[in-house]
């Protein structure tokens, strides 16, 4: 019988490896950071390159994992999913493996939950997976600026604007996993808060546990008046 602490702790220990495997500098993943959200049950690690996020290129989406594992008393099942918003349109490739990710990509083969998604931005939790409270999902999520938007910034640089003068703006995406007990939040700064549940929180009925990979921060528009000179060369 597998221990749950044990898978938890196998799960934190894999997602943190894999993101120091995955240093070596690329377009989109040159210098990642890992944070951890650990509470009574659930586990988050999140491995991204915040740099890059928040100054999004065209051409040059965004790499974020996160891994979700649990540790809970009773057998139950747990619910993973995302949420965004702001004023820049997104378009969001996610996937699930049941391993950590390694340079080579999935180990035993990738599941595409999601795929040139535009991820609605009205702050609605859009459920990606449920899975049993013993094993771990590995998700990662690739961001990008979505092709109309990219399209129609393009042609006003070509009257006479800039990329960084369109000003798209910027949307903040969140990785939510669902239990039993606590609230945790984790941002690309590396803060982090643990408290318990909120009697007049709406999620707070029956108990459910909400931890946020949170404030992921897109800024949309940041070095972009480079990108029109690549463009424009």
């Amino acid at each position: 019988m597998i221990r749950r602490s044990g898978v938890r702790a196998a799960a934190i220990a894999s997602a943190v490896a894999a993101g120091m495997a995955l240093i070596a500098p690329t377009a989109a993943w040159a210098v990642p950071s890992t944070q951890i959200v650990q509470g009574e049950v659930l586990t988050l690690v999140s491995v991204a390159d915040w740099d890059a996020a928040s100054s999004l290129r065209p051409g040059q989406p965004v790499r974020w994992d996160v891994t979700v594992s649990a540790d809970a008393p009773e057998p139950g099942t747990v619910r993973v999913g995302v949420s965004a918003t702001g004023d820049a349109d997104l378009v969001v490739d996610a996937a699930l493996c049941t391993q950590a990710w390694t340079a080579g990509g999935c180990p035993g083969g990738e599941t595409v939950v999601r795929a040139a998604w535009s991820i609605p931005r009205d702050g609605a939790e859009v459920s990606l997976v449920e899975m049993s409270d013993d094993d771990a999902a590995h998700l990662r999520l690739s961001i990008a600026l979505a092709d109309a938007q990219l399209g129609s910034t393009l042609a006003d640089a070509q009257l006479g604007s800039t990329l960084a003068d369109a000003q798209l703006g910027s949307t903040e995406v969140r990785v939510h996993a669902q239990g039993s007990g606590e609230s945790a939040t984790v941002g690309p700064g590396g803060g982090l808060a643990t408290t318990g549940p909120s009697p007049v929180a709406p999620w707070a009925v029956g108990g459910a546990l909400l931890l946020l990979a949170a404030g992921w921060a897109l800024a949309a528009a940041a070095r972009a008046r480079a990108a029109a000179k690549d463009g424009g060369s």
